[in-house]
């Protein structure tokens, strides 16, 4: 199961990770199979279940249920059993062999869906007018250990709403909706909207929209961007794994993923990233996560393989320069994160906060990048097939990735990926000389270039400027230094070290513009609060500080942010000796944002808005431009942004001549 933040529009992240775990049960049964029997109110938030278990064994059966149910009754096979403990782990005593039938029977309210119940964290099953949500793990059924388990739920809701769950859909009508899995390997997540139903199929693959009647109108569009991508990923990979794929309407800004459905809220739907970027994203995690499931214990590789070949592999297809943009994006990011909120492949289980996107996400699908110029396209394309047949619907690491990546290249691998998943960190380049003289087959370019410590192996791009047009070449590096000469047949006359961010490397001094998430990422930040609405300002800085912030006055070579109206603002820089808002922005929309540097090279952010409604405004949409250096908002729209131009590169040299 994959899964966005609360935050709207973020890309997905793990849920399953996140989910609240479940402690040691009593006894672990061979197998369980679950008939359950479920009646939900949407408006009501009331929720009566009748779960009838099949089980075999004896000891003391244990299950776990949210603590909002009265407390159950317990049948086994019809007779009356009185149970001991607490939601936390009620217990039935079994005794004798062969097989048991135990009936769970419980009601009780569901948590609001708007108040921190469903998806945000796994805790809570949630309900409204607008739709249900009971997560997988949320402990709405019975939680039981067992070495193998399957589901059949059948589920009752009221006229007008419709029912869809996790598994394989076996029986519909107007009374009820049925859903089998078996095995199952997990708990069954339930949704529940008052959705129109839209269908297509594509082969033997049930395609499906559930909107609400007022965004019927974007269902072809979404079942079409839904086969076509099917398709897509199915010739890259492997056959899809699943019977068909469904996206749902959620009340709630959200996008969760799931196998065989995706779950988004409804004021995104419309927008045109989700058919052309964030859709497919979710489709893929039906192989990558779903099909193939992650072994978190050894890192979740599944959030980076999914985000390269998805997010950037449809950019590069539409457009090179886009995607080394979002090259250059992902190494502005890091080039943000405190040293301190770095971190290891190997330690990244979900996605809980912007550091971790960071590493998860962008670090990871840098990885694959690298790894397909390291072996090419067409040993790369055979791994990822070979990774698919090996591990289909089972559990793998980033171990079984490296072993199929070996078997189609040939090459040990081992280095590789311990330098990029088991360690902290990336190197930073330098370039320190270039010089060339004639031949008498052309020109030799020497090139001396070096990385800091600790070292990693490279295959470093460097691009040649010649009197003739671009070269590109490739240096390794194993060391801290390294010097090596091409032979060119024209004269060379400037040289660049990766300049179309192939590595996963610290930007260069001059590489990296100034940024929202300089500030907002570090925890050292100190919070400047500025004029009459300091709770409202208060309350966006709250949802833009990553890591928290101090309050109170600046100090020297800290990151800082001032958050206030327009001239108290302005009261405040010039009081500590920084620069007004820049002349682009001046007297533009309700509000500006923008990045600057104090004395010393220290991150400043400043949002200046009119008043408190422009205040306010921003508290949705703001936190999701940390890769902007200036922005301009009309009331809550961005109506101008852009990042600061970067200064020369010291990877960058003119070459001299011998």
């Amino acid at each position: 199961m994959t899964g966005w933040s609360r935050t709207p529009l973020l890309p997905l992240r793990l849920l399953l990770a996140t989910l609240v775990p479940i402690p040691a049960l009593a006894a672990t049964f061979p197998e369980v199979g679950h008939d359950i029997d479920a009646r939900l109110d949407p408006a009501a938030r009331r929720l009566e279940v009748t779960d009838e278990i099949t089980l075999t064994g004896d000891g003391t059966l244990e299950f776990r249920l949210s603590p909002r149910f009265a407390r159950p009754s317990v049948e086994i096979d019809g007779a009356a059993i009185e149970i001991a403990g607490n939601p936390d782990g009620w217990r039935v005593p079994i005794q004798g062999t062969g097989e048991k039938r135990v009936t769970i029977t419980y009601l009780g309210p569901l948590a609001p869906l708007d108040a921190g119940g469903g998806p945000f964290g796994g805790e809570e099953a949630g309900s409204s007018p607008m739709g249900s949500f009971l997560p997988g793990g949320a402990a709405w059924l019975p939680v039981i250990d067992a070495e193998r388990v399957a589901y059949r739920l059948t589920v009752r809701v009221p006229a007008g709403f419709r029912a869809v769950a996790t598994g394989t859909l076996i029986e519909e009508t107007p009374e009820h909706t049925v859903y089998s899995a078996a095995p199952a390997f997990e708990e069954p997540s339930l949704f529940v909207g008052p959705w129109d139903m839209r269908e297509r199929w594509a082969g033997n693959l049930r395609l499906r929209t559930y909107f609400e009647p007022d965004l019927a109108g974007l269902s072809d569009d979404y079942l079409q961007v839904a086969e076509d991508q099917i398709k897509r990923f199915s010739d890259l990979i492997g056959p899809y794994p699943f019977q068909g794929f469904s996206i749902l309407s959620a009340p709630l800004p959200v996008g969760l993923g799931f196998a065989g459905l995706t779950y988004i809220g409804r004021q995104v739907l419309p927008l045109p990233f989700m058919r052309g970027q964030s859709l497919p994203h979710e489709i893929l995690h039906n192989w990558w996560g779903n099909g193939v499931r992650v072994d978190y214990a050894t890192g979740n590789w599944c959030e980076g393989l999914t985000t390269y070949m998805a997010d950037y592999g449809l950019t590069a297809e539409r457009d090179p320069e886009a995607a080394r943009e979002m090259r250059f994006g992902w190494l502005r990011d890091y080039a943000a994160l405190p040293e301190e909120r770095d971190g290891s492949l190997v330690d990244f289980k979900a996605r809980v906060h912007g550091a971790a996107k960071i590493i998860g996400y962008d670090k990871s699908a840098y990885l694959f990048l690298m790894l397909r110029d390291r072996l090419g396209d067409d040993a790369f394309d055979r791994g990822i097939r070979l990774f698919w047949e090996r591990h289909r619907l089972r559990q793998a690491g980033w171990s079984d990735l490296r072993a199929a990546f070996e078997a189609t290249s040939g090459q040990e691998l081992g280095e590789f990926f311990h330098q990029w998943v088991a360690r902290t960190g990336a190197p930073r380049l330098r370039l320190d000389e270039a010089t060339t003289k004639r031949t008498r087959g052309g020109h030799a370019l020497t090139v001396r270039i070096g990385q800091g410590s600790p070292t990693y192996r490279l295959d470093v791009p460097v691009v040649i400027e010649t009197a003739g047009g671009k070269l590109r070449r490739t240096i390794a590096l194993d060391g801290l230094e390294t010097t090596a000469t091409l032979d060119l047949d024209a004269e060379p006359v400037a040289i660049a070290l990766d300049p179309d961010y192939r590595l996963f490397r610290h930007l260069a001094p001059g590489e990296a513009p100034p940024i929202l998430r300089d500030v907002t990422l570090d925890p050292r930040t100190r919070l400047l609060l500025v004029g009459p609405h300091q709770d409202a300002a208060r309350e966006l800085a709250g949802r833009l500080m990553d890591a928290g912030a101090t309050a109170g006055r600046p100090v020297a070579g800290t990151p800082l942010a001032i958050i206030g109206t327009t001239a108290d603002v302005a009261e405040a820089l010039a009081e500590h000796g920084l620069r007004d808002v820049p002349a682009a922005l001046g007297g533009k929309g309700t509000a500006r944002v923008w990045t600057a540097s104090a004395e010393g090279g220290a991150p400043v952010l400043v949002v200046a808005a009119d008043d408190r409604a422009s205040l306010e405004a921003l508290l949705r949409p703001l936190p999701h431009y940390g890769r902007q250096s200036y922005l301009v908002f009309q009331g809550r729209e961005a109506v101008d942004r852009g990042v600061w131009p970067p200064g020369a590169s010291p990877l960058r040299r003119t070459v001299t001549a011998e």
